[in-house]
């Protein structure tokens, strides 16, 4: 393997970035801890009610209006949010065979291009990395905590063994994170 510079072609079809999204916002950053608290405290809240039916009147009706608010508001947020990832991926145009980006990895920097019409160029240093995150099919680097550039397996001008060990020879092993 050598040190040199690959090019990467971002082509990011409508599946490969909903699987971002999905690992992003509810592996990465967590977001479905919130409504899982909120079902289950409104769950134990319902059954504290229907445990108490023959004490107190229409303590069913109060059991199941805490139930059917516990469960449908988390269901209408994941909802909006799988709603709201189709809509994005249209909005994005993002087509199998389309390319959305270039990233060049050089020795000592990583370039990001953006192929549209007026596309900008941004250059970021290896120590600005914030990780790498490997899944099956694509690599999610994240230049901030909040930005990542997605390198789909087949895009590079380099094997994806050989696109590994680069990325693994210019990071801290602690940036680095192969999810199964």
């Amino acid at each position: 393997m050598k040190s040199h510079t690959v090019i990467i072609t971002s082509k990011i079809d409508p599946g490969t970035f909903y699987r971002f999204a999905v690992f992003d916002t509810l592996s990465l950053r967590k977001r479905w801890i919130s409504p899982a608290v909120f079902a289950g405290i409104f769950l134990v809240c319902s059954l504290i009610c229907f445990s108490m039916y023959s004490e107190t009147n229409q303590a069913e009706l109060l059991g199941a209006v805490l139930l059917i608010v516990g469960l449908g508001v988390p269901a209408v947020y994941f909802g909006t949010f799988f709603h709201s990832l189709r809509l994005q991926s249209k909005a994005l145009k993002l087509q199998k065979n389309a390319v959305a980006y270039t990233v060049t990895l050089t020795p000592a920097e990583i370039q990001v291009s953006k192929n549209q019409s007026g596309g900008s160029n941004v250059t970021f240093s290896w120590d600005q990395v914030f990780g790498v995150y490997e899944r099956a099919g694509c690599i999610y680097l994240y230049v901030s905590p909040r930005q990542a550039f997605l390198l789909p397996e087949g895009c590079a001008d380099v094997p994806p063994k050989d696109l590994r060990e680069i990325i693994a020879s210019r990071l801290k092993p602690e940036k680095i994170h192969v999810i199964k």
